[in-house]
């Protein structure tokens, strides 16, 4: 076993550690399971008898257990997820998350023992050219890189102060750089706060806007009459704009939204900008020209357009109630505890996407400002006009 396990440790670890280790923690789980499941409300009453629901099958992987449980007839896996937190406390581990069964009547339960996310993630490797349905920006929490998908998609990012959305920021751009070198990518700049957070990149940016709210609005109609000509002229031909040196894929990148839908104080520059960010945000996604934006405050009147991003990272939030808001009815009962993340930890956050109920915990990759400056330096020649 020892020489195994030193010689094809992945063999080893699927083939005896893991189903031992499986076994050992089912005897666990067994011995306090009927006290988890009255505690969490669980249980049912019937007949005057007490049903619970029951233990089907055990998984290890690193970090977590994969708990497959038949559930009581009446039951859906919402209500487990309901009561996550109270299983977490119950077993002893860091998280629970409820996901649906391979079968109506059963649900599976993640439990999360460790954290693979503990560590900084430092700037990840630049693709010579980006795979736009999977961008490398962070690590999820089973320690497998995570690969955002831009394609057909508008991504929002939302957190409080130091929750980390510029590691977002830079990790998108960062996946894309490889493509502005091939002509492939251009990349759009708005930074409503004076540039504090993308002008240390300004040269990557094809085009830039930091203090001027009119050119801002211009640049987002500009993309907006884009989109509507793109999508006028591959209507009947395909649905999937494709990227080319003569018609580039366009990324804006916004850095703090509501400084455009919320705090312009001009109502005609206010009421331009909703209009142009709104046909981005209905018509660029399949046309190739899509929006990256960041956000503190995803309250409803600083961003009424909230629905059209189908992509959501929600990172660290201030109160629970927001959870919901970002990303989704019912997320935060589902695993998404974006008001636990710690202060101590920016860059942690859960990934929503459009039609998936289930969110997933990643680190996005941090990049600090001396690895901005590498970049913008060493790319920044191949942008046209960039300053």
């Amino acid at each position: 076993m020892v020489g195994w396990a030193f010689l094809h440790r992945p063999s080893w670890l699927r083939f005896a550690w893991w189903p031992v280790l499986a076994r050992v923690r089912r005897v666990i789980y067994r011995r306090g399971w009927m006290a988890a499941m009255v505690t969490a409300k669980l249980s049912v009453s019937y007949d005057r008898r007490t049903v619970i629901p029951q233990i089907r099958r055990v998984k290890c992987r690193d970090g977590r257990d994969e708990v497959l449980v038949r559930m009581v007839t009446g039951q859906i896996p919402d209500d487990f997820a309901r009561a996550s937190e109270r299983l977490a406390h119950a077993f002893g581990v860091r998280q629970v998350k409820a996901v649906p069964g391979p079968t109506y009547a059963t649900v599976v339960l993640l439990l999360h023992r460790g954290d693979a996310l503990r560590r900084v993630i430092g700037p990840l490797p630049i693709p010579v050219l980006p795979d736009f349905t999977a961008l490398p920006i962070g690590v999820q929490e089973d320690g497998e890189p995570y690969r955002l998908r831009l394609f057909g998609t508008q991504v929002l990012i939302v957190g409080a102060t130091g929750s980390g959305k510029g590691s977002a920021i830079w990790s998108i751009v960062r996946s894309l750089v490889g493509g502005v070198a091939a002509g492939m990518v251009e990349l759009w700049g708005l930074d409503p706060k004076g540039g504090m957070e993308l002008g240390i990149g300004r040269r990557l940016f094809a085009r830039f806007a930091s203090r001027d709210f009119a050119e801002m609005a211009a640049m987002l109609e500009h993309a907006a009459t884009t989109a509507q000509e793109r999508a006028a002229r591959l209507a009947g031909h395909t649905r999937q704009h494709y990227p080319t040196p003569d018609e580039p894929l366009i990324v804006l990148i916004i850095d703090e939204l509501a400084n455009l839908t919320a705090y312009v104080t001009d109502r005609q520059l206010k009421e331009r900008i909703k209009a142009a960010l709104g046909i981005v945000l209905t018509q660029g996604r399949a046309v190739g020209v899509h929006v990256v934006a960041a956000i503190q405050d995803p309250r409803k009147e600083t961003l009424p357009a909230r629905g059209l991003f189908p992509t959501r990272i929600g990172l660290r939030l201030s109160e629970t109630p927001e959870v919901d808001l970002v990303l989704g009815d019912g997320m935060r009962d589902r695993g998404a505890l974006c008001d636990r993340i710690p202060m101590t930890q920016p860059g942690i956050g859960y990934v929503v996407l459009e039609g998936d109920p289930t969110p997933m915990r990643i680190r996005l990759a941090y990049n600090d400002d001396d690895s901005v400056r590498d970049m913008a330096s060493l790319y920044g020649e191949f942008v046209g006009g960039a300053a």
